[in-house]
């Protein structure tokens, strides 16, 4: 390991610290909700929040006089999902709030946000900056998030006896969790192989991962993400946000799908379709044609014969 290595290790390790300790942060804002709603007897919900804008603010007060100016936006937004996370806890198991789906949402998202950012700290942190938080992944994506928190908050209000059907809640909640786990297993299973933006070349590194979830699904971060979207809005009981999120979303991986099975088989040829054959997608009505297959195992065969005569 040469110099510029080990200053690059060093950072990752110090960066993550600061991570881990302001995820950990949530314990004593968790235990500070159940003593405030122990107190008060779970009501002046406005003034635990007032306590926790003020418990922020303080902490990004110290964040911006000790951080670099390149980690700043880290650490805040890190902080940020930090505190939605403990309240929203607080607010599910320390009061009666009509509002606990929505709750809940906030919790997903909030891990949804930190595991996406800690796979680019622990293989990609050469490329790490904020936007890996993915808040503002896309700007369809910010609508759809924004439209389904107005569904719930709405319906709630003026609807709150049909927002209380327990079998949609529970088969949302499952749904949600599955959704989760074949995420955070796509990303950390597939490690430096996973990233946020297609390769369309081959690189030394890259290899075909067929193992842990891998092995129940080609594309299980895909899956995922389908299952655990969609599982909120059964979750939330929000039937507008749910049709829609299915048919933008299926459309959405099923153009990324496709050309993400071109390019495996441009990569590895066989290989690739040897594991297709045992190995669903498991998002229904996805697939490659056998002429593409065949035209892109073509491309596979060419490349070989011109990186061997290269190195010929």
């Amino acid at each position: 390991m040469d110099e510029k290595e080990k200053l690059l290790f060093s950072k990752r390790k110090k960066i993550m610290k600061i991570h881990l300790l302001i995820i950990i942060s949530s314990i004593p804002q968790i235990i500070l909700g159940f003593c405030y709603f122990i107190i008060y007897l779970k009501t002046n919900y406005q003034l635990y929040l007032l306590i926790q804008i003020l418990l922020f603010i303080l902490l990004s007060i110290i964040i911006l006089i000790f951080a670099s100016y390149k980690e700043r936006n880290q650490y805040l937004i890190g902080l940020s999902l930090s505190v939605i996370f403990s309240f929203s806890f607080s607010m599910i198991f320390f009061t009666n709030s009509i509002y606990y789906p929505l709750y809940l949402y906030f919790i997903t998202l909030c891990i949804y946000h930190y595991t996406e950012f800690f796979s680019v700290l622990l293989y990609h942190f050469k490329k790490l900056n904020c936007e890996y938080f993915l808040i503002d992944q896309s700007l369809s994506w910010m609508i759809a998030t924004i439209a389904s928190f107005i569904e719930t908050i709405l319906e709630t209000y003026y609807f709150n006896k049909y927002k209380k059907i327990k079998i949609f809640f529970i088969i949302g909640l499952i749904m949600t969790i599955i959704g989760q786990i074949f995420r955070i297993g796509g990303i950390y299973t597939g490690k430096k192989n996973f990233t946020h933006k297609i390769s369309y070349e081959k690189k030394k590194e890259h290899k075909l991962v067929t193992n842990g979830v891998f092995s129940l699904s080609r594309h299980p971060s895909y899956f995922g993400f389908y299952l655990w979207s969609i599982g909120i809005e059964i979750m939330c009981c929000n039937p507008i946000c749910f049709i829609g999120f299915t048919f933008i979303l299926f459309n959405f991986f099923k153009k990324r799908i496709l050309l993400e099975e071109k390019l495996l088989i441009q990569f590895f040829g066989e290989e690739y379709l040897e594991y297709k054959k045992k190995v669903g997608i498991l998002i229904p009505f996805i697939s490659l044609d056998k002429v593409q297959e065949e035209k892109n195992l073509k491309i596979y065969y060419n490349l070989n014969k011109v990186n061997k005569s290269i190195w010929s």
